[in-house]
């Protein structure tokens, strides 16, 4: 790969010999704690590694890895190639969670646990919870930069549906499902709502067909397919037995018919397979079907391409993806088993798992109460990238004053 342009500096690099373009390529294959480290060294080489011609290399050369909370809320973050499982290249990423104060952009003490939700453009999404109602922050694992996020309506039940970036305008935007005023905010009504982190900015997208109540599912898991969200597990999702897609582009909604017979199967999850949408259904703990919708739209066109036999060691598999690079045809998916923490590369044209690993050891006979490991289907890459939405003040939506926000929070 080409290493991308950079202005050339007058301050002297420490081995003079060396011109900008072979030191970004060197750095372009360091790790990211290591680049970072490297501005240290002269003016020249901080140039390079800080450029946004680099940082968009870097991210395009940097392994596509699955990403979870080592044994719950505020724990370190494991990493592991998606394609590979190379256990080698697993890395430890011990996060620097907002200490314990008062978070400066919502006003609230700093009490609950941080729940990692999602991740998308090298940034990762959390959830904190506390007495005083649910947060969202914004982090780059990277550059250790966080910016925390004020709910859409500061006294309403609201669940988090997802962090993505807006393709038009290259903004990173939150979207949220939150109830209306009525009775209290206590679940007659509800809407959507988009939050811009590069605007700090709410808008209100309309009326939707589902509230929040207290017990409703956390949503965790969304597919990204064209520019569009899916999800099996929103409110609207659950109560038509429906996929919701949401088009951020045009900022519309549609609902989805899922594959037939999908009454007989387990939590099923959505992936992407050959280029199209496609869903993982696992049969008591048997088999698993893979169907793929063959014209997306016509969500009547689901068709079953395979039906795996699972073996023992993944018989509570609660998801699949793609284990090749933004779901281009592949024969191999990834399989997690949330139950025994193991993840498994499975050949579908072998048909067998050729590829094995014990990611984390949840609760056991000797360690019953050791906190478990949620093995969600989030998928990360380093980024260098420095967002200017960490710094400016993250404001309080436009149809609420908020008494507990103040200024940005900058950590």
């Amino acid at each position: 790969m080409t290493a991308p342009a950079i202005q050339s500096s007058t301050a002297p690099s420490p081995l003079g010999l060396i011109s900008d373009d072979v030191v970004a390529e060197i750095l372009l294959r360091l790790p990211p704690a290591y680049v970072l480290r490297c501005g240290a060294v002269c003016r020249a080489w901080r140039a390079i590694s800080t450029s946004p011609g680099f940082a968009a290399a870097y991210a395009r050369r940097r392994p596509l890895e699955l990403i979870v909370q080592r044994h719950g809320f505020n724990g370190v973050l494991d990493t592991i190639p998606l394609a590979t499982l190379d256990e080698g290249s697993r890395r430890c990423i011990d996060l620097a969670y907002p200490e314990r104060g008062k978070c400066k952009t919502t006003g609230r003490p700093l009490e609950g646990p941080f729940r990692l939700m999602g991740s998308c453009d090298g940034l990762l999404l959390f959830e904190e919870d506390s007495y005083y109602g649910t947060d969202h922050w914004v982090c780059n694992p990277v550059t250790q930069q966080w910016t925390a996020s004020v709910p859409p309506r500061s006294a309403r039940l609201t669940r988090i549906c997802g962090l993505y970036l807006h393709g038009p305008s290259g903004e990173h935007r939150l979207l949220f499902l939150t109830n209306d005023d009525d009775c209290g905010g206590m679940g007659t009504s509800a809407s959507h709502y988009v939050r811009s982190l590069e605007a700090g900015e709410t808008r209100r997208l309309g009326p939707a067909a589902a509230t929040v109540h207290m017990f409703s599912q956390i949503i965790t898991e969304h597919l990204e397919y064209h520019g569009k969200l899916h999800w099996l597990d929103h409110p609207e999702a659950m109560e038509t037995g429906k996929i919701l897609a949401f088009d951020t582009v045009s900022e519309t909604f549609r609902r989805m018919s899922r594959p037939p017979s999908m009454n007989r199967h387990g939590k099923p999850s959505l992936l992407e397979m050959d280029g199209k949408v496609s869903m993982a259904a696992v049969l008591k703990g048997l088999h698993m079907d893979l169907w793929v919708l063959e014209d997306y739209g016509d969500d009547e066109s689901w068709a079953r391409r395979h039906r795996i036999d699972l073996p023992p060691a993944f018989s509570r598999t609660r998801w699949a993806m793609n284990a090749s690079v933004l779901g281009r045809s592949s024969n191999v998916i990834l399989l997690g088993d949330n139950a025994s923490g193991s993840l498994g590369l499975y050949d579908l044209v072998e048909n067998r798992v050729v590829k094995q690993v014990q990611l984390v050891t949840n609760a056991t006979r000797e360690k019953p109460f050791w906190p478990c490991t949620q093995l969600n289907a989030h998928v990360f890459n380093d980024s260098l990238e420095r967002h200017a939405f960490f710094d400016i003040i993250q404001n309080t939506p436009p149809d609420e004053e908020c008494p507990w926000c103040s200024s940005s929070c900058n950590m």
